[in-house]
């Protein structure tokens, strides 16, 4: 919009009207533009709809937005609630008595708890002493049971022990003069050191004891499985026995017996036939480990 302006200078007044006009008339103009455009584009909004992701984002938007609204909702009644509550204790003792009713209250909740938890630990600690009480028991029972087998094993050693004692005198030792001959009864075997050649002449028999010599001097030892088999069962090894001892008489010669542990039983045979015989004798008892020493004859030697 413009007015006219006249051919002759006018005044400045007339010059600051068509300024004004002028501005006016292109906000005017510019105005009316907005407003085409505006409407321009809501109706291409209208006709051109949002895609599916800006709707699912707008829906998501809106529930969000209702939801939001709900929760804002609840919490002003839960205030009101709460002021509503509070308008009715307004005497400060009431208030007082409800702060100890709660604090009692948690009070009483707080003890619940450890009541349980000691209830807990109670059980916990019955049921160990059960098992340990039952251990005890079984120990107990264990003990018990192995003194009754103990029992009956000692009742039947001292049965067996009883079986298999003999009764013997002791031997009584005296004094001999007499020559030594020394014979060694080891696995069974009853073997001599020496043997008759002639009248009162006797050499060493090494077919069954054999001399050596070690650090500490010569020694004898008998040979495996040489000599007369005894057996406490076979009647048979009498003649031969008496055999071997005929070479030896009872008033010039006792005999000295070398006995391994294995071989006490068959002694107990050849004793029998010494004493049968007339010969004083000395038993001593060596394990196969020990050395028998010869030497020079020592007089005066305890005998049986």
């Amino acid at each position: 919009m413009s007015r006219t302006r006249r051919t002759s200078d006018g005044s400045s007044l007339e010059l600051l009207l068509d300024t004004i006009c002028n501005t006016f008339g292109g906000v005017l103009f510019i105005s009316i533009l907005v407003v085409i455009l505006i409407n321009m584009s809501s109706d291409a909004s209208q006709k051109i709809p949002p895609d599916e992701p800006a709707q699912s984002e707008l829906m998501e938007m809106q529930i969000e937005l209702q939801n939001s609204q709900e929760r804002i909702q609840k919490l002003k009644n839960v205030i009101e609630q709460q002021q509503s509550i509070e308008s009715q204790f307004v005497d400060p003792d009431t208030r007082m008595i409800v702060r100890k009713w709660t604090q009692l209250n948690e009070d009483l909740t707080r003890l619940e708890e450890s009541k349980e938890q000691a209830l807990s630990n109670i059980s916990r600690d019955q049921t160990l002493i059960n098992r340990v009480a039952t251990e005890a028991k079984q120990s107990a029972d264990a003990l018990a049971s192995a003194k009754e087998e103990y029992s009956s094993l000692l009742s039947r050693l001292r049965v067996e022990v009883e079986a298999r004692s003999q009764s013997a005198k002791l031997p009584k030792l005296r004094r001999t003069n007499k020559n030594e001959m020394v014979f060694f009864l080891s696995q069974g075997y009853f073997s001599s050191y020496a043997r008759k050649m002639g009248e009162g002449t006797y050499v060493p028999n090494t077919n069954e004891v054999v001399e050596k010599t070690g650090p500490q001097g010569a020694y004898i030892e008998p040979v495996s499985s040489a000599g007369i088999k005894i057996s406490k069962d076979d009647n048979a090894i009498q003649e031969p026995l008496e055999r071997r001892l005929s070479d030896f008489k009872p008033s010039q010669h006792y005999i000295a017996v070398f006995v391994s542990p294995d071989s006490f039983e068959e002694f107990a045979v050849l004793k029998d036939l010494m004493v049968q015989k007339g010969f004083e004798y000395r038993l001593e008892p060596y394990t196969p480990d020990q050395k028998v020493y010869i030497g020079p004859t020592q007089n005066a030697k305890n005998v049986q």
